[in-house]
């Protein structure tokens, strides 16, 4: 008799049970969640990767070149970042023409960058009314107009002090 009650029990049909369209969910929504993961890092590529990284490479070395051209001028500057704005101050012993340019690089987010120039202030000081007041972590390039040397820091804002600017 319990064997005829099992067997009457167990009488519909599998599609019309639980288990097995738990056990179908699962990788369906694996497949689902991983076609969405492609789309996403489509969409939203990250800047950080570099497609050629020889051209990326000779780039670097370029860069060097005006660090060192830097060092052999012996340019010593240093700045300072208070609200919307930028003062470079160089040494006594600084020669330069003109305006300086002033890059700012946000470490992750590439929408963040940008640049301006720094007009002369008085005999060593360079100005520049920044677009927006900056926080957080940033480097920044300095570089005269013509982009023949290059000075960097790395600047934490708002800064209290100044920041001395470094061709290393």
């Amino acid at each position: 008799m319990q064997v005829e009650v099992l067997m009457q029990q167990d009488t519909k049909p599998w599609y019309k049970q639980l288990w097995p369209w738990v056990l179908i969910a699962i990788p369906v929504i694996t497949a689902l969640k991983a076609v969405h993961t492609i789309v996403v890092m489509q969409q939203h590529s990250p800047d950080l990767v570099v497609d050629d990284y020889y051209k990326a490479g000779r780039a670097i070395n370029m860069q060097l070149a005006k660090y060192r051209e830097a060092a052999l001028r012996n340019l010593d500057a240093h700045v300072l970042v208070a609200g919307n704005r930028a003062v470079v101050r160089f040494a006594e012993n600084t020669v330069l023409d003109g305006a300086v340019h002033l890059d700012f690089y946000h470490p992750t987010l590439a929408e963040r960058d940008f640049a301006l120039d720094a007009q002369r202030s008085g005999e060593l000081l360079y100005v520049a009314d920044l677009p927006v007041t900056p926080t957080g972590k940033w480097q920044l390039v300095v570089s005269d107009a013509s982009k023949d040397w290059k000075l960097r820091a790395t600047l934490e804002l708002p800064a209290t002090a100044e920041v001395k600017l470094g061709y290393h």
